[in-house]
Protein backbone atom coordinates (compact mmCIF):
# COMPACT_ATOMS: atom_id res chain seq x y z
CA UNK A 1 0.00 0.00 0.00
CA UNK A 2 2.83 2.36 0.89
CA UNK A 3 4.54 1.63 -2.43
CA UNK A 4 1.26 2.24 -4.32
CA UNK A 5 0.76 5.58 -2.56
CA UNK A 6 4.28 6.59 -3.44
CA UNK A 7 3.77 5.70 -7.11
CA UNK A 8 0.50 7.65 -7.21
CA UNK A 9 2.22 10.64 -5.64
CA UNK A 10 4.95 10.55 -8.27
CA UNK A 11 2.43 10.27 -11.14
CA UNK A 12 0.36 13.07 -9.64
CA UNK A 13 3.41 15.30 -9.29
CA UNK A 14 4.39 14.64 -12.89
CA UNK A 15 0.88 15.41 -14.16
CA UNK A 16 0.59 18.53 -12.03
CA UNK A 17 4.00 19.70 -13.13
CA UNK A 18 2.80 19.49 -16.71
CA UNK A 19 -0.10 21.87 -16.18
CA UNK A 20 1.95 25.06 -15.93
CA UNK A 21 4.16 23.82 -18.77
CA UNK A 22 1.17 23.44 -21.07
CA UNK A 23 -0.22 26.78 -19.97
CA UNK A 24 3.17 28.35 -20.59
CA UNK A 25 3.28 26.79 -24.05
CA UNK A 26 -0.15 28.24 -24.81
CA UNK A 27 0.98 31.64 -23.57
CA UNK A 28 4.08 31.44 -25.73
CA UNK A 29 1.99 30.42 -28.72
CA UNK A 30 -0.30 33.41 -28.20
CA UNK A 31 2.75 35.64 -27.84
CA UNK A 32 4.21 34.21 -31.06
CA UNK A 33 0.93 34.83 -32.90
CA UNK A 34 0.84 38.40 -31.66
CA UNK A 35 4.47 38.92 -32.68
CA UNK A 36 3.86 37.41 -36.11
CA UNK A 37 0.79 39.59 -36.67
CA UNK A 38 2.81 42.65 -35.73
CA UNK A 39 5.61 41.58 -38.05
CA UNK A 40 3.15 41.15 -40.90
CA UNK A 41 1.76 44.64 -40.31
CA UNK A 42 5.31 46.02 -40.35
CA UNK A 43 6.12 44.17 -43.58
CA UNK A 44 3.01 45.71 -45.18
CA UNK A 45 3.89 49.21 -43.96
CA UNK A 46 7.45 48.68 -45.22
CA UNK A 47 6.14 47.62 -48.66
CA UNK A 48 8.54 44.67 -48.71
CA UNK A 49 6.55 42.89 -51.39
CA UNK A 50 7.14 45.70 -53.90
CA UNK A 51 10.70 44.44 -54.41
CA UNK A 52 10.68 40.94 -52.96
CA UNK A 53 7.29 39.92 -54.40
CA UNK A 54 4.11 38.78 -52.60
CA UNK A 55 5.76 35.47 -51.70
CA UNK A 56 9.04 37.08 -50.63
CA UNK A 57 11.01 34.97 -53.13
CA UNK A 58 12.65 38.01 -54.74
CA UNK A 59 14.23 38.05 -58.18
CA UNK A 60 12.96 41.46 -59.31
CA UNK A 61 15.59 43.46 -61.19
CA UNK A 62 15.80 46.91 -59.63
CA UNK A 63 17.28 49.30 -62.14
CA UNK A 64 20.05 51.65 -61.01
CA UNK A 65 22.52 53.90 -62.85
CA UNK A 66 25.14 51.21 -62.29
CA UNK A 67 23.03 48.31 -63.56
CA UNK A 68 20.40 45.85 -62.36
CA UNK A 69 20.31 44.93 -58.67
CA UNK A 70 18.30 41.79 -57.94
CA UNK A 71 16.05 41.66 -54.90
CA UNK A 72 16.93 38.82 -52.54
CA UNK A 73 14.87 35.81 -51.54
CA UNK A 74 13.73 36.70 -48.00
CA UNK A 75 11.70 33.56 -47.31
CA UNK A 76 12.96 31.09 -44.64
CA UNK A 77 14.35 28.74 -47.27
CA UNK A 78 17.65 27.50 -45.84
CA UNK A 79 19.44 27.32 -49.20
CA UNK A 80 18.29 30.35 -51.17
CA UNK A 81 16.61 32.46 -48.52
CA UNK A 82 17.26 33.67 -44.98
CA UNK A 83 16.37 30.47 -43.15
CA UNK A 84 19.83 30.15 -41.59
CA UNK A 85 20.06 33.77 -40.49
CA UNK A 86 20.07 34.59 -36.80
CA UNK A 87 18.10 37.53 -35.50
CA UNK A 88 21.27 39.66 -35.03
CA UNK A 89 22.25 38.91 -38.65
CA UNK A 90 18.75 39.87 -39.79
CA UNK A 91 19.03 43.10 -37.79
CA UNK A 92 22.41 43.90 -39.35
CA UNK A 93 20.99 43.47 -42.85
CA UNK A 94 18.09 45.80 -42.09
CA UNK A 95 19.94 48.48 -40.14
CA UNK A 96 23.55 48.28 -41.30
CA UNK A 97 23.31 46.93 -44.84
CA UNK A 98 25.37 43.87 -43.98
CA UNK A 99 24.27 40.39 -45.07
CA UNK A 100 25.81 37.11 -43.84
CA UNK A 101 25.50 35.71 -47.37
CA UNK A 102 26.38 38.59 -49.69
CA UNK A 103 28.40 40.86 -47.47
CA UNK A 104 27.72 44.56 -47.99
CA UNK A 105 24.31 45.26 -49.49
CA UNK A 106 23.54 47.89 -52.10
CA UNK A 107 21.21 50.69 -50.97
CA UNK A 108 18.53 49.53 -53.39
CA UNK A 109 17.65 47.77 -50.14
CA UNK A 110 16.75 50.90 -48.15
CA UNK A 111 18.82 50.22 -45.04
CA UNK A 112 19.66 53.95 -44.66
CA UNK A 113 15.95 54.30 -43.78
CA UNK A 114 15.52 50.96 -42.01
CA UNK A 115 18.40 51.84 -39.70
CA UNK A 116 15.75 53.63 -37.63
CA UNK A 117 13.84 50.41 -36.90
CA UNK A 118 13.35 49.68 -33.22
CA UNK A 119 14.62 46.45 -31.65
CA UNK A 120 11.04 45.31 -31.03
CA UNK A 121 10.08 45.83 -34.64
CA UNK A 122 13.15 43.96 -35.91
CA UNK A 123 12.19 41.08 -33.62
CA UNK A 124 8.62 41.09 -34.96
CA UNK A 125 9.76 41.15 -38.59
CA UNK A 126 12.19 38.30 -37.91
CA UNK A 127 9.40 36.23 -36.34
CA UNK A 128 7.06 36.90 -39.26
CA UNK A 129 9.54 35.97 -41.99
CA UNK A 130 10.80 32.88 -40.18
CA UNK A 131 7.57 31.51 -38.73
CA UNK A 132 4.75 32.64 -41.04
CA UNK A 133 6.21 32.96 -44.53
CA UNK A 134 6.42 29.79 -46.61
CA UNK A 135 9.94 28.83 -47.76
CA UNK A 136 10.49 29.36 -51.48
CA UNK A 137 13.44 27.47 -53.04
CA UNK A 138 13.87 30.14 -55.71
CA UNK A 139 17.37 31.02 -56.82
CA UNK A 140 17.78 34.73 -57.42
CA UNK A 141 20.22 35.89 -60.11
CA UNK A 142 23.42 37.25 -58.64
CA UNK A 143 23.97 41.00 -58.86
CA UNK A 144 27.10 41.85 -60.83
CA UNK A 145 27.74 45.57 -61.06
CA UNK A 146 30.77 46.74 -63.02
CA UNK A 147 33.98 47.99 -61.43
CA UNK A 148 34.27 50.08 -59.26
CA UNK A 149 30.76 49.44 -57.90
CA UNK A 150 31.64 46.20 -56.15
CA UNK A 151 30.18 45.42 -52.74
CA UNK A 152 33.28 46.38 -50.69
CA UNK A 153 32.89 49.92 -52.10
CA UNK A 154 29.77 50.22 -49.94
CA UNK A 155 32.03 50.58 -46.90
CA UNK A 156 33.12 53.99 -48.19
CA UNK A 157 29.58 54.88 -49.32
CA UNK A 158 28.20 54.06 -45.87
CA UNK A 159 30.73 56.37 -44.20
CA UNK A 160 29.06 59.31 -45.92
CA UNK A 161 25.45 58.14 -46.16
CA UNK A 162 24.68 55.79 -43.26
CA UNK A 163 24.49 56.84 -39.63
CA UNK A 164 23.40 53.69 -37.83
CA UNK A 165 20.30 54.28 -35.75
CA UNK A 166 19.68 57.75 -37.14
CA UNK A 167 17.51 58.36 -40.19
CA UNK A 168 18.76 61.25 -42.30
CA UNK A 169 16.23 63.98 -43.04
CA UNK A 170 13.85 63.31 -40.17
CA UNK A 171 12.59 66.55 -38.63
CA UNK A 172 11.64 67.29 -35.00
CA UNK A 173 8.00 66.66 -34.07
CA UNK A 174 5.88 67.04 -30.97
CA UNK A 175 2.64 65.08 -31.00
CA UNK A 176 2.30 61.31 -30.82
CA UNK A 177 0.61 61.32 -34.24
CA UNK A 178 3.52 63.22 -35.78
CA UNK A 179 6.02 60.84 -34.17
CA UNK A 180 4.13 57.88 -35.59
CA UNK A 181 4.02 59.61 -38.98
CA UNK A 182 7.75 60.26 -38.88
CA UNK A 183 8.45 56.60 -38.13
CA UNK A 184 6.20 55.53 -41.02
CA UNK A 185 7.39 58.09 -43.58
CA UNK A 186 11.11 58.17 -42.81
CA UNK A 187 11.73 54.59 -41.66
CA UNK A 188 9.16 51.95 -42.55
CA UNK A 189 7.79 53.38 -45.79
CA UNK A 190 11.28 54.74 -46.67
CA UNK A 191 9.69 57.52 -48.75
CA UNK A 192 12.94 59.44 -49.15
CA UNK A 193 14.47 56.52 -51.06
CA UNK A 194 12.40 57.55 -54.07
CA UNK A 195 11.32 61.12 -53.34
CA UNK A 196 14.70 62.66 -52.45
CA UNK A 197 17.12 63.59 -55.26
CA UNK A 198 20.60 62.10 -55.15
CA UNK A 199 23.98 63.73 -55.47
CA UNK A 200 27.19 62.83 -57.31
CA UNK A 201 27.83 59.76 -55.14
CA UNK A 202 24.16 58.70 -55.23
CA UNK A 203 23.54 59.68 -51.64
CA UNK A 204 20.36 61.55 -50.77
CA UNK A 205 20.76 65.34 -50.87
CA UNK A 206 19.78 66.47 -47.38
CA UNK A 207 18.90 70.03 -48.36
CA UNK A 208 16.35 68.69 -50.87
CA UNK A 209 14.75 66.09 -48.63
CA UNK A 210 11.56 64.74 -50.28
CA UNK A 211 11.84 67.30 -53.12
CA UNK A 212 11.52 64.67 -55.87
CA UNK A 213 13.72 62.01 -57.43
CA UNK A 214 13.89 59.19 -59.95
CA UNK A 215 12.72 55.58 -59.67
CA UNK A 216 14.14 54.05 -62.79
CA UNK A 217 12.87 56.59 -65.31
CA UNK A 218 9.68 57.30 -63.37
CA UNK A 219 9.73 60.68 -61.63
CA UNK A 220 8.81 60.60 -57.94
CA UNK A 221 7.42 64.10 -57.30
CA UNK A 222 8.11 66.69 -54.64
CA UNK A 223 6.07 65.75 -51.54
CA UNK A 224 7.09 68.64 -49.31
CA UNK A 225 4.38 71.17 -48.36
CA UNK A 226 5.46 73.64 -51.06
CA UNK A 227 3.48 74.91 -54.06
CA UNK A 228 5.55 72.55 -56.20
CA UNK A 229 4.74 69.65 -53.86
CA UNK A 230 1.61 68.88 -51.86
CA UNK A 231 1.01 72.44 -50.68
CA UNK A 232 -2.31 72.68 -52.51
CA UNK A 233 -3.50 69.20 -51.52
CA UNK A 234 -6.03 68.89 -48.74
CA UNK A 235 -5.63 66.24 -46.06
CA UNK A 236 -8.68 64.49 -47.51
CA UNK A 237 -7.07 64.43 -50.96
CA UNK A 238 -3.85 62.94 -49.58
CA UNK A 239 -5.72 60.31 -47.59
CA UNK A 240 -7.82 59.30 -50.59
CA UNK A 241 -4.76 59.15 -52.83
CA UNK A 242 -2.88 56.89 -50.40
CA UNK A 243 -5.91 54.63 -50.01
CA UNK A 244 -6.97 54.37 -53.66
CA UNK A 245 -4.14 55.59 -55.87
CA UNK A 246 -6.22 58.28 -57.51
CA UNK A 247 -7.89 61.52 -56.51
CA UNK A 248 -9.26 64.37 -58.56
CA UNK A 249 -6.76 64.53 -61.39
CA UNK A 250 -3.87 62.61 -59.91
CA UNK A 251 -3.18 58.91 -60.51
CA UNK A 252 -0.40 56.79 -59.01
CA UNK A 253 1.72 55.03 -61.58
CA UNK A 254 4.76 52.77 -61.50
CA UNK A 255 6.16 51.88 -58.09
CA UNK A 256 3.88 54.40 -56.37
CA UNK A 257 0.88 52.54 -57.71
CA UNK A 258 2.37 49.33 -56.35
CA UNK A 259 3.03 50.98 -52.98
CA UNK A 260 -0.60 52.10 -52.79
CA UNK A 261 -1.90 48.67 -53.77
CA UNK A 262 0.27 46.56 -51.46
CA UNK A 263 1.05 48.94 -48.61
CA UNK A 264 -0.71 52.25 -48.08
CA UNK A 265 -4.21 51.02 -48.94
CA UNK A 266 -3.79 48.32 -46.28
CA UNK A 267 -2.89 50.74 -43.47
CA UNK A 268 -5.44 52.00 -40.93
CA UNK A 269 -6.69 55.55 -41.39
CA UNK A 270 -4.90 56.55 -38.20
CA UNK A 271 -1.55 55.68 -39.80
CA UNK A 272 -2.40 57.56 -42.99
CA UNK A 273 -3.42 60.60 -40.96
CA UNK A 274 -0.17 60.35 -39.01
CA UNK A 275 1.85 60.26 -42.25
CA UNK A 276 -0.01 63.30 -43.56
CA UNK A 277 0.55 65.18 -40.28
CA UNK A 278 4.27 64.50 -40.53
CA UNK A 279 4.52 65.46 -44.22
CA UNK A 280 3.02 68.83 -43.28
CA UNK A 281 5.94 69.32 -40.88
CA UNK A 282 8.63 68.90 -43.53
CA UNK A 283 10.47 72.04 -44.64
CA UNK A 284 8.96 73.10 -47.98
CA UNK A 285 11.45 72.85 -50.82
CA UNK A 286 10.81 75.18 -53.73
CA UNK A 287 12.77 74.95 -56.90
CA UNK A 288 12.36 75.24 -60.62
CA UNK A 289 8.67 74.66 -61.47
CA UNK A 290 8.08 71.03 -62.32
CA UNK A 291 4.87 71.56 -64.28
CA UNK A 292 2.97 74.19 -66.21
CA UNK A 293 0.02 76.03 -64.65
CA UNK A 294 -3.44 74.74 -65.42
CA UNK A 295 -4.71 76.23 -68.65
CA UNK A 296 -7.54 75.72 -71.09
CA UNK A 297 -7.57 72.92 -73.63
CA UNK A 298 -6.87 73.99 -77.17
CA UNK A 299 -9.82 73.77 -79.57
CA UNK A 300 -10.31 70.36 -81.11
CA UNK A 301 -11.60 69.98 -84.68
CA UNK A 302 -13.20 66.59 -84.30
CA UNK A 303 -14.47 66.41 -87.90
CA UNK A 304 -10.98 66.98 -89.29
CA UNK A 305 -9.49 64.45 -86.90
CA UNK A 306 -12.12 61.84 -87.79
CA UNK A 307 -11.39 62.31 -91.49
CA UNK A 308 -7.68 61.86 -90.83
CA UNK A 309 -8.44 58.82 -88.67
CA UNK A 310 -10.53 57.24 -91.41
CA UNK A 311 -7.72 57.78 -93.89
CA UNK A 312 -5.28 56.28 -91.44
CA UNK A 313 -7.39 53.19 -90.87
CA UNK A 314 -7.42 52.50 -94.59
CA UNK A 315 -3.63 52.41 -94.67
CA UNK A 316 -2.20 48.89 -94.76
CA UNK A 317 0.35 49.73 -92.07
CA UNK A 318 -1.26 51.34 -89.01
CA UNK A 319 2.22 51.79 -87.46
CA UNK A 320 2.80 54.48 -90.08
CA UNK A 321 0.08 56.66 -88.50
CA UNK A 322 1.89 59.22 -86.33
CA UNK A 323 -0.72 61.93 -86.10
CA UNK A 324 -1.08 62.49 -82.34
CA UNK A 325 -4.63 63.82 -82.65
CA UNK A 326 -5.77 60.76 -84.59
CA UNK A 327 -4.09 58.38 -82.18
CA UNK A 328 -5.51 60.18 -79.15
CA UNK A 329 -9.07 60.22 -80.47
CA UNK A 330 -8.82 56.54 -81.38
CA UNK A 331 -7.24 55.25 -78.17
CA UNK A 332 -7.79 57.78 -75.41
CA UNK A 333 -10.79 60.02 -76.04
CA UNK A 334 -13.39 57.40 -75.12
CA UNK A 335 -12.26 57.73 -71.47
CA UNK A 336 -10.56 61.12 -71.18
CA UNK A 337 -12.93 62.93 -73.57
CA UNK A 338 -12.34 64.52 -76.92
CA UNK A 339 -11.42 67.75 -75.15
CA UNK A 340 -9.31 66.03 -72.44
CA UNK A 341 -11.81 66.95 -69.73
CA UNK A 342 -12.27 63.45 -68.35
CA UNK A 343 -15.58 62.13 -67.04
CA UNK A 344 -18.02 64.16 -64.96
CA UNK A 345 -17.83 61.73 -62.03
CA UNK A 346 -14.03 61.87 -61.89
CA UNK A 347 -13.61 58.19 -62.67
CA UNK A 348 -11.53 59.15 -65.70
CA UNK A 349 -9.24 62.06 -64.84
CA UNK A 350 -9.09 65.36 -66.67
CA UNK A 351 -5.87 65.72 -68.63
CA UNK A 352 -6.25 69.49 -68.57
CA UNK A 353 -5.54 69.51 -64.84
CA UNK A 354 -3.36 66.41 -64.68
CA UNK A 355 0.10 66.79 -63.14
CA UNK A 356 1.31 64.08 -65.50
CA UNK A 357 0.16 65.94 -68.62
CA UNK A 358 1.49 69.29 -67.34
CA UNK A 359 4.90 68.03 -66.25
CA UNK A 360 7.87 69.64 -67.99
CA UNK A 361 9.50 66.21 -67.99
CA UNK A 362 7.44 63.78 -70.08
CA UNK A 363 8.70 60.59 -68.40
CA UNK A 364 5.61 59.72 -66.38
CA UNK A 365 3.27 60.45 -69.29
CA UNK A 366 5.30 58.25 -71.63
CA UNK A 367 5.41 55.42 -69.10
CA UNK A 368 1.70 55.70 -68.33
CA UNK A 369 0.83 55.46 -72.02
CA UNK A 370 3.22 52.54 -72.42
CA UNK A 371 2.45 50.52 -69.26
CA UNK A 372 -1.02 51.74 -68.33
CA UNK A 373 -2.32 51.81 -64.75
CA UNK A 374 -3.47 48.83 -62.71
CA UNK A 375 -4.21 49.43 -59.02
CA UNK A 376 -6.39 47.03 -57.02
CA UNK A 377 -7.23 48.19 -53.50
CA UNK A 378 -9.99 47.42 -50.97
CA UNK A 379 -11.65 50.62 -52.25
CA UNK A 380 -11.85 49.41 -55.84
CA UNK A 381 -9.92 49.11 -59.07
CA UNK A 382 -8.20 51.92 -60.95
CA UNK A 383 -7.24 50.85 -64.43
CA UNK A 384 -6.01 52.19 -67.75
CA UNK A 385 -4.82 49.93 -70.55
CA UNK A 386 -1.21 50.21 -71.65
CA UNK A 387 -0.32 50.60 -75.32
CA UNK A 388 3.03 48.83 -75.29
CA UNK A 389 1.77 46.17 -77.70
CA UNK A 390 -0.34 48.38 -79.95
CA UNK A 391 1.73 51.55 -80.37
CA UNK A 392 5.26 52.05 -81.58
CA UNK A 393 7.64 54.42 -79.79
CA UNK A 394 7.03 56.96 -82.54
CA UNK A 395 3.27 56.77 -81.96
CA UNK A 396 3.65 57.07 -78.19
CA UNK A 397 5.78 60.16 -78.77
CA UNK A 398 3.07 61.61 -81.01
CA UNK A 399 0.34 60.98 -78.41
CA UNK A 400 2.49 62.44 -75.64
CA UNK A 401 3.13 65.58 -77.68
CA UNK A 402 -0.55 65.99 -78.47
CA UNK A 403 -1.63 65.56 -74.84
CA UNK A 404 1.01 67.93 -73.51
CA UNK A 405 0.44 70.65 -76.10
CA UNK A 406 -3.38 70.46 -76.29
CA UNK A 407 -4.25 69.72 -72.66
CA UNK A 408 -1.10 70.19 -70.59
CA UNK A 409 -0.56 73.89 -71.38
CA UNK A 410 2.95 73.20 -72.69
CA UNK A 411 3.67 75.35 -75.74
CA UNK A 412 6.39 73.28 -77.30
CA UNK A 413 6.30 69.57 -76.67
CA UNK A 414 9.15 67.92 -78.51
CA UNK A 415 9.11 64.30 -77.31
CA UNK A 416 10.91 62.13 -79.87
CA UNK A 417 10.91 58.44 -80.69
CA UNK A 418 14.40 58.24 -79.17
CA UNK A 419 13.13 59.85 -75.96
CA UNK A 420 10.42 57.23 -75.67
CA UNK A 421 12.86 54.37 -76.28
CA UNK A 422 15.20 55.71 -73.60
CA UNK A 423 12.43 56.22 -71.03
CA UNK A 424 10.80 52.83 -71.47
CA UNK A 425 14.24 51.18 -71.15
CA UNK A 426 13.85 52.05 -67.46
CA UNK A 427 17.43 52.84 -66.51
CA UNK A 428 17.81 55.60 -63.95
CA UNK A 429 19.54 58.69 -65.37
CA UNK A 430 23.10 59.01 -64.15
CA UNK A 431 25.48 61.89 -63.53
CA UNK A 432 28.85 62.56 -65.16
CA UNK A 433 30.80 61.10 -62.23
CA UNK A 434 29.09 57.72 -62.36
CA UNK A 435 29.21 57.65 -66.14
CA UNK A 436 33.01 57.92 -65.93
CA UNK A 437 33.47 56.05 -62.67
CA UNK A 438 35.49 53.16 -64.10
CA UNK A 439 37.91 55.47 -65.94
CA UNK A 440 38.33 57.67 -62.87
CA UNK A 441 38.90 54.63 -60.66
CA UNK A 442 41.62 53.28 -62.94
CA UNK A 443 43.29 56.71 -63.01
CA UNK A 444 43.17 56.84 -59.20
CA UNK A 445 44.69 53.35 -58.96
CA UNK A 446 47.44 54.34 -61.38
CA UNK A 447 48.21 57.50 -59.37
CA UNK A 448 48.34 55.55 -56.13
CA UNK A 449 50.66 53.01 -57.74
CA UNK A 450 52.97 55.82 -58.97
CA UNK A 451 52.99 57.47 -55.53
CA UNK A 452 53.81 54.16 -53.86
CA UNK A 453 56.61 53.55 -56.35
CA UNK A 454 58.07 57.02 -55.71
CA UNK A 455 57.77 56.57 -51.96
CA UNK A 456 59.54 53.19 -52.06
CA UNK A 457 62.26 54.54 -54.34
CA UNK A 458 62.82 57.50 -52.04
CA UNK A 459 63.07 55.18 -49.04
CA UNK A 460 65.63 53.00 -50.83
CA UNK A 461 67.73 56.06 -51.77
CA UNK A 462 67.68 57.33 -48.19
CA UNK A 463 68.89 53.99 -46.88
CA UNK A 464 71.60 53.88 -49.54
CA UNK A 465 72.72 57.38 -48.57
CA UNK A 466 72.90 56.45 -44.89
CA UNK A 467 75.05 53.41 -45.69
CA UNK A 468 77.37 55.54 -47.80
CA UNK A 469 77.80 58.06 -44.97
CA UNK A 470 78.43 55.36 -42.36
CA UNK A 471 81.07 53.62 -44.51
CA UNK A 472 82.74 56.87 -45.51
Amino acid sequence: MTRLKAMLAVVSAVLLSGVPTLAGAQDRSAADRSLIERGHALAVAGDCSACHGPSGAGGLAIQSPMGAIYASNITPDTTNGIGRWTEPQFADALRKGRSPDKGWLYPAMPYPSFTGLSDDDVKALYAYYHLAVAPQPKTVPATHLPFPFWRPAMVAWNLFNLHVGKVAGAVPVQTDAEKRGRYLVETLAHCSTCHTPRGLLMGEIGSQHMAGGFVGTWIAPNITPSPEGIGDWSDADLRTFLKTGHVRNHVAGGDMGLAVERSFSQLPDSDLDAMIAYLRKLPPVDGKPARSPVGAAKPTDVAQIEAAALAGVKKPDFAAVTDGAVLYQGGCASCHGQDGGGSSDGAFPSLVQSDTARSYKPNNLILTIYHGIQIQTPSGHAAMPGFAASMTPAQIAAVANYVRSHFGNIDRSDVTEADVAQVIAGKTPTNWLFARAALLAYIAIALIAVLLFLAVRRMIRRRSARRHVSTG
